[in-house]
């Protein structure tokens, strides 16, 4: 009878101790985010904004160019929301919720402080010796700038678009490291309007006639495990907040229906 008591006795106390153990608060949401490397300081404010009002959500970003981002959907990597030029998301529409125009962007030519390639306009990235840091012909930004030379070339000849690609001395896919190579190794680049930084870069507009108006998308990864916060965040970052964090930024609103 001891046995029975004591044995009843320890069983309880097991008992009254598992329910003194606090349940364990549900876990956190992890959305992996693979966003356009030219939008990473508006994104990283976007995504702050965010996380404050969903503290069960964090966003893991990506800062990628275009090319990178369509190739890791078409690999069912792990990704959840997608957000590039809307000619790169067309591509991967079959494996994408439908797309939401997020911001646009226009072309500048960027020049290091003192411009040693004493470059004023587009035509002038044709002259010897002057050294370009362009976009990959597969990269968003380098697709942009290959449109705006080949607008050029047709008031000044292909021999243009010829002595510009002789003068190409990086290629980068993605939009940040196009930049950086401005100053160290090359003398000017043509690059987005966001990118446009007084501190470290002179600007030399590109004339409407040869520029090009650019529309970046935002979507939710079919393949995603979290579509719900997904596309709550997608929701988020394409309304009003995140339109606002974008402006602040120097991108031009979405085009309008």
């Amino acid at each position: 009878m001891m046995k029975r008591y004591l044995f009843l006795a320890v069983a309880l106390a097991l008992v009254v101790a598992a329910s003194a153990v606090p349940t364990r608060a549900a876990d956190k949401v992890q959305l992996d985010a693979l966003i356009a490397s030219n939008a990473q300081h508006a994104f990283t404010d976007i995504i702050k904004d965010y996380e404050a009002r969903h503290p069960n959500v964090e966003v893991k970003a990506k800062w990628l160019g275009g090319a990178t981002i369509a190739k890791m959907v078409d690999e069912a990597k792990p990704a959840d929301v997608a957000m590039a030029g809307s000619t790169i998301l067309k591509r991967e529409a079959s494996l994408l919720e439908k797309p939401i125009d997020i911001l646009q962007n226009k072309e500048v030519i960027l020049v290091p402080k003192g411009n040693p390639g004493k470059v004023t306009g587009l035509k002038d990235l044709a002259n010897p010796g002057v050294k370009l840091s362009l976009g990959t012909p597969s990269s968003a930004v380098g697709t942009i700038a290959s449109q705006v030379i080949q607008k050029g070339a047709a008031e000044w000849g292909f021999d243009f678009v010829q002595n510009v690609r002789k003068n190409i001395v990086v290629q980068e896919d993605k939009g940040s490291d196009v930049l950086a190579a401005l100053g160290p190794k090359a003398d000017a680049t043509i690059t987005f309007a966001s990118d446009v930084d007084p501190s470290k870069y002179q600007t030399i507009p590109i004339d409407d006639k040869y520029n090009v108006v650019s529309t970046y998308q935002i979507a939710v990864v079919k393949a995603s495990k979290n579509a719900a916060a997904a596309k709550d965040f997608v929701d988020f970052a394409s309304g009003p907040v995140g339109l606002a964090t974008l402006k602040k930024f120097n991108y031009m609103p979405p085009p309008t229906k």
